[in-house]
């Protein structure tokens, strides 16, 4: 790969997300009342709805909603194929995925649109990373429609302008960044499945338990602090909000390891932090008072409690400390507790480890992006092109 001086190489074609689409290639969503919750089944057709799409990550397989086949051939015109790309057409603008091998068609939901590339024009791929790119998600939330929901049409959609490099180039940047997706999706399936089994283990010790107590008998939930955008410093200190990460700073509030709990907005989330961290406001942060416990322990037992059930407040979302400390608890014996904290230190190292290196890849995938799509980084020699 290099990285070529400015002005030096020629800049790649430029046209519009149209000149690249496969006659009839681009579609909108069901109309109306044609496809709703009451067509949805336990198997069939998948349905792409925007929580299978991103800004940011790949695309997530593991929400969909079917239709039978029979529905699904009533709207043919909506249906997608693997390789197609999908784009929120209201919503959260700006998601986009490319339709995953699994299944030979599916359905795209009311508020998406697909697009079916001309494959002699463009790699699917090549145009999906296109429009991760910051620079594309700014340019869709500019043209939006503002009136009532804020969205997007085809016509929108097809007149946005994108580059087009001759197909092997866009074959070989293509090639780049869906490695680095690779890896970074392969990452996070081997922490699931690290969890998963630390979650087992806190199922299997729990089982057997020896005293009920109130759960403020064995920890304590401290108040975050405020810490605004304005005032947060250079740094590697993660700030966690109730929703989980929400930038970083250069001090920790809190050594770590740590449990955080959210208190306003996402009512009862619990996070790890493996190292110091700072959390806010919205937040509360565990203090062990039976220090047999352990934060390992700690973070699974707030999970198993449901806390966001205790929601006290329907306008504003928020959870009540004295009612969350009063919940009565089941806990095995110290030596059972212990023995779980030593068996899943490598679970929790490995998760740990793997989210630190796909904060690495992504920061590769996330600098290479604009070089490559600009040209200015061209990952073979020019003449192949």
């Amino acid at each position: 790969m290099t990285d070529w001086p400015k002005g030096t190489l020629p800049e790649w074609p430029k046209g519009t997300l149209r000149d690249v689409a496969a006659p009839k290639g681009l579609v909108g969503g069901p109309f109306g009342s044609s496809l709703g919750g009451k067509d949805y089944v336990g198997d069939g057709v998948p349905v792409i709805r925007g929580g299978n799409l991103s800004t940011r990550s790949t695309f997530d397989a593991s929400a969909f909603v079917y239709v039978t086949a029979e529905k699904a051939a009533s709207l043919a015109h909506n249906q997608a194929r693997p390789g197609d790309v999908v784009f929120t057409q209201r919503g959260t603008l700006g998601q986009v995925g490319i339709v995953p091998a699994g299944h030979d068609r599916y359905l795209i939901s009311q508020s998406q649109m697909r697009l079916r590339v001309d494959p002699a024009k463009a790699d699917p791929r090549f145009v999906y990373h296109q429009f991760r790119s910051p620079a594309m998600v700014d340019a869709i939330r500019t043209s939006a429609i503002t009136t009532g929901v804020p969205h997007i049409n085809l016509g929108i959609l097809a007149s946005l302008p994108i580059v087009i490099p001759p197909l092997a180039a866009q074959t070989a940047i293509a090639d780049v960044l869906s490695a680095l997706d690779d890896k970074i999706a392969g990452n996070e399936q081997a922490a699931r499945i690290a969890g998963d089994l630390a979650a087992a283990e806190f199922d299997r010790v729990s089982a057997g338990h020896e005293r009920t107590c109130a759960l403020g008998d064995v920890i304590d939930l401290v108040y975050g602090k405020a810490l605004p955008a304005a005032r947060r410093r250079p740094g590697d200190v993660p700030v966690y909000g109730s929703g989980g990460v929400s930038g970083s700073h250069d001090r920790p509030l809190v050594e770590g390891p740590g449990v955080i709990v959210g208190r306003k907005g996402t009512v009862g989330s619990v996070h790890w932090s493996p190292i110091g961290f700072y959390p806010i406001d919205t937040t509360y942060y565990v203090r062990l008072k039976d220090p047999n416990l352990g934060f390992p322990y700690a973070y699974f037992l707030l999970s198993s409690l449901k806390l966001s059930r205790m929601n006290q407040d329907s306008a504003v979302p928020g959870l009540n400390r004295g009612h969350a400390l009063a919940v009565r608890v089941r806990l095995p014996a110290a030596e059972a507790i212990a023995g779980f904290t030593e068996r899943v230190r490598s679970l929790f190292a490995l998760r740990d480890h793997l989210a630190e290196e796909n904060d690495a890849l992504s920061a590769l995938r996330d600098y290479l992006l604009p070089r490559l799509l600009s040209g200015a980084l061209r990952p073979v020699p020019e003449n192949r092109f």
